[in-house]
Parts: structure tokens; C-alpha cells; sequence
């Protein structure tokens, strides 16, 4: 029997190299060569052995081409600040254009005025009275104390009254507002010009003074003492006597409605934010608006969230100059002095206005 296995697995050998047969492995499509080991003369078998087709290596990945990077935006060069002059107070000095939504504006790196003009109806709380008012609303930023002073008519203080539009011409001012027409006290440029009167008058109960640091404070005299001398060493600049003060560390003033008889008139107030930042306020009077009492200057104050707001002049001699244009209601009564803000030369005197130019002004008559 073990020959006839042997004889067999020869004659198969013999017949496979001639006839060339393959065998397919069932696990690649790949023709492979099918070998059969010799077997061995006593007890064995044939042995059909496979030999499997190499893994093919994998395709490799296609290399991505090299993007462009985006050329980066060159970083803008920041504009040069203005060059530090004696008299800077202000570090909070805006530098945008507080006058986008106004009536007239004035902006550069000293002064920003901005001035709204409203007209409309106005409730009288105290006096359950709605009346007409046309009034003026002028956000005022100082960097420099340079661009605030008092002015006084023809130049020379209680010598010469002047009416306002040719007093603001006169000192280049680019806006100009009534004083106190010199009722009593009188601090200009830290020299004491007139001393305090006598109270008892409504419009001499208070003092008003503006600081070398901007800054703002009111006194009351009948209740509070004034050492003038000392506010003039601690760094007052500019003072008057009038009154009442409106409003007093954001509160009713402590005469801001005392003086029940004043009556609808055209008023102006001096508001008082921070030092650098003041707002004044004026209302006319006349044919078109009906002026204001006691009871609505203190809410009007209150609604512009000033720290302060002193009254000072108002009535017939109530008047706005800006850039050189009357731009209020007024009567035109001439005056003793002014308050007024302009662009300063070195000297500290102000620029000639006509060299000057407003970023926006629509000239309302």
C-alpha cells in the first residue's frame, strides 16, 4: 500500500510541471505557484501548501501645495498727541467730536462746544403750568484753564458797558455768555477786582468761583463763611456774586427756591460736571418762549445730572454769542462783563477769531 501512495504522488508530481498547473488562493486575486513537499517513503501523506500574496504597500498620501500666507495689515501709526502747554488740566479731555447731533459746534484739541437748541412745551411742576420755551443747551470741554476767562465791556472793569456780540468779537471769544453784571464780588484771573457786598438781595446770597484745576465751588453767605483771600491762595481764578445755587453736590441748592418771586424770566446757569467739563444753560424769553422760575431751573439742572449749576445773569441782557453770531432771543441790553471761552496763544491771550473755523456750525438765525 505505502508503494502505491508513493508511485501515486510521483506520477502526480510528473503530471503538475508538465501541464504548468497553478493554484489561486481564495484570498488575492494574484496567481501563486503551488509547491508540494517530497513525501517521505514510509507512513506519508502529500501535503498541498499555499503560499500567499504580499500586501500591497499603501498609496502613499499627496503632499499639499504650500498655501500663500495673507500679508498681514500694517499696524496704523497713532496720531501725535498735542504737545503739553502750562495751564493742562484736563486728563479726560475727550478725543472724539462731541458736537455730531448738535445745532452749532466748535471742536479741537483745547475747546469742544457743542450747543443744542430745543423748542417746546416745558411742565411747571410747582405751578401745574405747561408753558412754550425755546432754550439752549452748551456742553463745554477745557483742557486748558487759558481757554476760560471773564471779560468785561470795552476792556476795563465797571468803566464801560458793551453789548455782547461786540464784547465777544472784541476778545476773539468763540462763545460768550452773560456774568453777573458786577453785583458784588469780582475775581478775575485771581486778582480780586471787588470785594463781597452786603447780602440780602436774592442775587447776592451766593458765590460762584472756577479754580486754576477747573474745578468748581459755590458758598452760600448767609449761612457759610468766605475767606476769599485763602480760596485765592488754594488757586480761585474767577468769581461773582449772585446766585441762587441751583444745585450743590447734585441736590437742591440751599437757596435753589427760596426766592418765590422771581418770576418767568430768560435765565442762564452755569453747570459744573467735572474740572474741564461744564454745561451752560440759557432760556429766552420773549414772544416764542415764556422764561423759567425758580422750581425750573433746579429740575432742568437736575435733568442734566450736573454736580453743580450757580445762576447767574439772565433777563433782558440774556445772551449767546457763538463765533461771532448772536444765536439766542435776546433783548440786547448792554453788559458789564462776560464769560467767555476761546483758543489761547502762549501768552495765554486768545486767537483772532477769523483765522478760526467751527467743524460745524448751521448758522440758525
Amino acid at each position: 500500500m505505502k508503494k502505491m501512495l508513493t508511485l501515486l504522488a510521483a506520477v502526480l508530481l510528473l503530471f503538475a510541471a508538465a501541464c504548468g498547473d497553478s493554484v489561486v488562493s481564495p484570498h488575492t486575486d494574484a496567481t501563486t505557484p503551488t509547491t508540494v513537499p517530497a513525501v517521505p517513503a514510509e507512513d506519508s501523506v502529500a501535503v498541498l501548501t499555499v503560499t500567499a500574496a504580499p500586501t500591497p504597500a499603501p498609496t502613499p498620501e499627496p503632499t499639499p501645495e504650500p498655501t500663500e500666507e495673507p500679508t498681514p495689515e500694517p499696524t496704523p501709526t497713532p496720531e501725535p498727541t498735542r504737545v503739553p502747554r502750562e495751564g493742562d488740566f484736563n486728563i479726560n479731555f475727550p478725543d472724539y467730536d462731541t458736537g455730531v447731533d448738535a445745532d452749532y459746534s466748535y471742536q479741537s484739541d483745547d475747546l469742544r462746544i457743542a450747543i443744542t437748541v430745543h423748542q417746546g412745551t416745558l411742565r411747571d411742576e410747582a405751578q401745574n403750568r405747561d408753558l412754550n420755551e425755546t432754550y439752549y443747551i452748551m456742553d463745554i470741554w477745557v483742557r486748558n484753564i487759558n481757554s476760560i476767562r471773564t471779560a468785561f465791556g470795552k476792556g476795563d472793569f465797571m468803566t464801560h458797558s458793551e453789548h455782547g456780540y461786540d464784547l465777544a468779537v472784541r476778545e476773539n471769544a468763540i462763545l460768550a455768555v452773560n456774568g453777573s453784571q458786577s453785583q458784588g464780588l469780582v475775581l478775575h484771573r485771581g486778582e480780586l477786582l471787588q470785594p463781597l457786598r452786603s447780602t440780602g438781595n436774592w442775587n447776592r446770597d451766593s458765590v460762584g468761583l472756577i479754580y486754576r484745576d477747573g474745578s468748581f465751588k459755590t458758598f452760600y453767605l448767609r449761612k457759610e463763611s468766605l475767606d476769599i483771600d485763602q480760596e485765592i491762595e488754594n488757586g480761585a481764578l474767577y468769581g461773582w456774586q449772585f446766585g441762587p445755587i441751583v444745585i450743590r453736590n447734585y441736590e437742591a441748592g440751599p437757596n435753589a427756591t427760596k426766592y418765590h418771586g422771581m418770576g418767568y424770566k430768560a435765565r442762564n446757569i452755569l453747570g459744573y460736571y467735572e474740572p474741564g467739563h461744564y454745561v451752560f444753560f440759557t432760556c429766552d424769553a420773549g414772544q416764542k418762549s415764556q422764561g423759567m422760575n425758580e422750581f425750573m431751573m433746579l429740575d432742568m439742572m437736575k435733568s442734566l445730572g450736573v454736580k453743580e449749576a450757580f445762576n447767574l445773569d439772565g433777563g433782558n441782557s440774556t445772551v449767546v454769542v457763538f463765533m461771532g453770531k448772536v444765536i439766542n432771543q435776546t433783548r440786547d441790553r448792554p453788559l458789564l462783563d462776560m464769560l467767555i471761552f476761546g483758543e489761547h496763544n502762549d501768552d495765554g491771550s486768545f486767537v483772532d477769531l477769523s483765522t478760526l473755523t467751527a467743524s460745524k456750525f448751521l448758522g440758525k438765525e
